[in-house]
């Protein structure tokens, strides 16, 4: 079987056949005794040329071996020419051999025989035991010679030579069982020695390529045996022990080193430390402990990943406080905005009410839409602090989509027609667990997101069925969304195909509030799109897991009885005349008796001097002097003995602010409020007999 280093192992196999040179030439005594044995018997001519011959061989076999044994390189290149120049030596002493058998033997004289015989036996012998490295050499020496003299005793002597020749005959089967066993032997020997070298070879470089590493990372790093001698260590391990470097020798004791750094290396037993040098480097140190006992140390010098982090950590601060900064600025911009325009929509109610005719319906109406578009960029701001605030809650159900559909497209429907666009809503029969209305949210904004960016165009609404979650899609072949800014696209303020920002494309935050209420409902929302074919927006919703068709039904609920405000006696608390002006006219134009103030200890006056006392206290939440509306009412409440309905108005869009005012527990709406909702809301609250809850 060949091995890795076969050829390697044949090389020295044939070169150890070269040491036995010497060997070769003690044959020739033996060479030299059978023919002054046999001189008296035999011809002398023939005596000497057989000897003369016999001496040719052994030295041409010496030569040869003698030639290569100090020329192994010679041996390595010539391979096979020097197996052949063996086997043509082999050959031929084996022939001096064979040729004195037939030219001596005399097997009715026993000294001759002795003298014939025993040469071919200790020739056998001997290449059994040294010519094994080369097994044809060992059969080319011993066979023939075997062969011919078991034939001759036979044939001329017969059977009583029957042993002797037996005897002779088994010398060469012995010659290969043992010579087999030698040859595998040796194999092995130095198939192992071979090996050996490989593996001292490799584990040198591995040692250098180790030391080589451990000389250029970028760490320092040492090892300690069980009796915490020093076992290994770099030059980075060296520098950082300034100091102590000239004490840094193998199995010196690396508490020791460690205690003698400036300041001292103090290591935890679990996890990291950090060193910190005068210089202001800082290194974190690690601890291994290995399993023999030992433990490997490694420090790694992470100053500039500290200056990062604290780099990153003051940006993070400062976006913080800018983000807050922002927050407040659009927070008090959203109040002092919506003050005016509170009033304007009040005040727009009730011309609207006085003079609204043939001639002035249609100003009316173009009046009308731009207060309607300014409320609604407000709500959608607000809509945003709402839920940065978290005072949204969602209250999940379940709900027929068919139903959600069936809403939007009575909506959508007349908006698509005026783009001239087509809006198309397929029927499905899913009920879903999720919060209606903030559900109805998302789609209305994103179908309306889709109908704004789409011209001569169609909208698909539908639903499919994913397992257990329905996948809503609203499919548009709009102007499509860039790769690079399908998550942008959710961002606050973000608007694609709007440079000229036409506030009938909204101001950017449709798609921030869809992105912020599926993370309140746990509903996934993702966006493909096509430049130029169009985008897909989706959202994945549970399927509603039990229901039953009582609890699925649709119910018609009738409104809340309307309660009339005539007559009715209402406080006004705010601190804008412009609001008070307003409101004032318009609750008097709905038959309301209304008395104003604008502090808290103006309403506790108008209160204290009204007999009769109020039915309402609608109040701004914010008031001068940090003072809340829904303080005031607490306040009133408390000290009046009887009880009476609370509004609260707010044109805050602080989340704080928004918090405390959801939790007060009294009717919160948010300015600008359009008339047509605060005569509703005042009707419901004012036709209510339950009373109001007090919050001290």
């Amino acid at each position: 079987m060949e091995t890795k280093y076969h050829n390697e192992i044949e090389v020295e196999r044939l070169w150890v056949t070269t040491a036995l040179g010497k060997s070769v030439l003690l044959l020739m005594p033996f060479s030299l005794l059978i023919v002054f044995g046999l001189w008296n018997t035999k011809p002398h001519a023939q005596l000497l040329a057989w000897f003369a011959f016999s001496s040719f061989t052994h030295l041409f076999r010496w030569s040869i071996l003698h030639y290569y044994r100090s020329r192994k390189h010679r041996l390595a290149a010539n391979v096979n020419r020097y197996k052949t120049l063996v086997l043509l030596a082999g050959l031929v002493t084996s022939a001096s051999w064979v040729l004195s058998v037939v030219l001596f033997l005399d097997v009715n004289d026993p000294a001759n025989v002795l003298f014939i015989c025993l040469p071919p036996i200790i020739q056998a012998v001997g290449a059994m035991m040294t010519w094994f490295a080369y097994f044809p050499a060992v059969l080319m020496l011993s066979i023939p010679n075997g062969l011919i003299v078991t034939f001759l005793l036979l044939h001329d002597g017969g059977v009583r030579f029957l042993a002797a020749a037996i005897t002779i005959l088994i010398l060469p089967m012995l010659s290969y069982y043992y010579t087999q066993k030698f040859s595998n032997m040796l194999n092995h020997v130095l198939e192992l020695s071979f090996e050996n070298a490989t593996l001292r070879q490799e584990s040198e470089e591995k040692s250098d390529q180790l030391e080589t590493a451990l000389e250029n990372m970028g760490q320092g790093i040492a090892m300690s045996d069980k009796h915490d001698g020093l076992r290994m260590w770099n030059k980075h391990f060296s520098q950082l022990l300034a100091n102590a470097d000239s004490r840094v020798h193998a199995n010196a004791q690396l508490t020791q080193l460690l205690n003698s750094a400036t300041p001292p290396v103090q290591i935890s037993a679990e996890g990291t430390t950090q060193y910190r040098l005068a210089d202001g480097r800082v290194y974190e140190i690690r601890q291994v402990p290995l399993t023999h006992g030992g433990r490997v140390i490694t420090f790694t010098d992470i100053t500039s990943l500290i200056k990062r982090e604290t780099a990153l950590e003051n940006a993070r601060k400062e976006a913080v406080r800018a983000n807050a900064a922002k927050t407040r600025f659009l927070a008090s911009a959203s109040h002092d905005l919506r003050q005016p325009i509170h009033a304007l929509g009040l005040f727009f109610g009730e011309l609207s009410e006085r003079v609204r005719d043939r001639d002035t319906a249609q100003l009316i109406a173009q009046v009308d839409d731009s207060i309607a578009a300014i409320n609604s960029m407000l709500n959608a701001l607000l809509d945003v602090s709402k839920l940065d605030a978290g005072v949204v809650k969602p209250e999940f159900q379940p709900c027929l989509l068919a139903d959600i559909f069936a809403r939007l497209k009575t909506e959508f429907q007349p908006l698509a027609q005026e783009n001239l666009n087509a809006v198309r809503f397929r029927p499905c029969r899913y009920w879903v667990e999720t919060d209606p209305a903030m559900l109805e949210r998302m789609l209305r904004n994103l179908i309306g997101n889709a109908l704004r960016y789409t011209e001569n165009g169609r909208v698909l609404v539908g639903a499919r069925l994913r397992g257990t979650q329905v996948e809503i899609q609203v499919i548009d072949t709009g102007h499509g969304i860039p790769p690079d800014q399908l998550k942008e696209v959710f961002v606050e303020f973000h608007q694609l195909h709007n440079p000229g920002r036409n506030r009938q494309r909204g101001l950017g935050l449709g798609l921030a509030i869809v992105k912020r209420l599926g993370s309140l409902l746990h509903h996934r929302v993702a966006v493909q799109s096509s430049l130029g074919r169009g985008s897909c927006f989706s959202i994945n919703i549970p399927l509603a897991v039990k229901h039953s068709p009582v609890d699925m039904a649709h119910e018609t609920r009738p409104a809340p009885p309307t309660a009339a405000l005539q007559d009715k006696r209402i406080l006004l608390l705010d601190d804008d005349d412009s609001v008070l002006a307003s409101m004032s006219g318009l609750l008097a134009r709905w038959g309301c008796k209304v008395q104003s103030a604008r502090s808290h200890e103006e309403a506790m006056r108008q209160l204290a001097d009204c007999r009769e006392g109020f039915d309402l206290l609608v109040s701004d939440y914010r008031l001068a002097d940090d003072v809340t509306g829904v303080d005031v009412a607490r306040d009133m409440l408390h000290r009046f003995g009887y009880r009476f309905a609370v509004l609260v108005i707010t044109g805050d869009t602080d989340p704080e602010r928004l918090r405390e005012a959801e939790a007060s527990g009294f009717p919160l709406l948010h300015k600008p409020v359009h008339p047509a909702k605060l005569r509703a809301t005042l009707q419901h609250l004012l036709g209510n007999a339950a009373p109001i809850a007090i919050h001290p």
